[in-house]
């Protein structure tokens, strides 16, 4: 059904709103999910008995919060390359539309906080490791990045979510803890939500410091990446 011009604007209004509490609704029952599913596969011993490995220190905390940044912005700098077959312009618009007029606390707490939590829930905790139950980790981050794409709902979207989704699982396998993608996910919405703010006023300021940021990004992601395989070899191979 069409929104008339009315129904749209209170829809952008409470959009951000509705994205919090929609995501702590989904959430409860997909944890009660994981936790069957959690249980059946200590059950079924696919789950090894040494779990203190997977725990991770402030630093590497820290670490995945700023690769979760630096991975949200190479995809959005993918996403705008296919501006040619997308149309990028037309859901930078929606967005400003939904985001405009609301105070950047409150969209960190919605979108940067909840939604993540909800959505690992829902997308890695539940999806990808029911997945991963009966195929390799390749094959099933895949198609839960790709689930998680098309959930967004839009092209744009899509693209940049099965990207991410992606690496999330990818990275929750790594470390042998739930709570990385999580961090990651969050890092790449609060990012996403105060980078405009950043860019801008390194533009005002100083414009070189934009070319070591995206250096910094790149190191970050390399190095992280490198720690967190290094660190998984001498694990185990099956995890959660």
């Amino acid at each position: 059904m069409k929104m008339n011009g009315g129904g749209s604007q209170v829809y952008y209004d409470n959009a951000v709103l509705l994205t919090g509490i929609t995501g702590i609704l989904a959430m409860l029952p997909c944890l009660y999910l994981y936790r069957k599913d959690h249980i059946a596969r200590k059950a079924g011993a696919l789950i090894p008995q040494k779990t203190a490995a997977g725990k991770l220190t402030a630093g590497e905390v820290t670490l995945i919060f700023v690769m979760g940044a630096a991975f949200s912005q190479f995809a959005n700098m993918f996403v705008a390359l296919l501006q040619s077959f997308i149309d990028y312009q037309e859901y930078q618009e929606t967005m400003d539309q939904i985001t405009g007029n609301k105070s950047l606390g409150f969209l960190i707490i919605c979108m940067g906080v909840i939604a993540p939590i909800a959505e690992e829930v829902v997308f890695r905790w539940l999806i990808y490791l029911r997945l991963r139950d009966y195929m390799k980790m390749g094959a099933a981050a895949v198609i839960s990045g790709l689930i998680f794409g098309i959930y967004h709902g839009n092209l744009v979207q899509a693209v940049y979510a099965s990207i991410l989704g992606m690496v999330f699982a990818c990275f929750l396998e790594l470390t042998g803890n739930l709570w990385t993608s999580v961090l990651l996910h969050m890092g790449a919405n609060i990012w996403s939500l105060v980078s405009p703010y950043v860019v801008q006023w390194l533009m005002e300021e100083y414009v070189l410091s934009i070319f070591l940021m995206v250096l910094l990004f790149i190191v970050v992601m390399v190095l992280g990446t490198g720690y967190f395989i290094r660190k998984s070899e001498s694990v185990y191979d099956r995890i959660i």
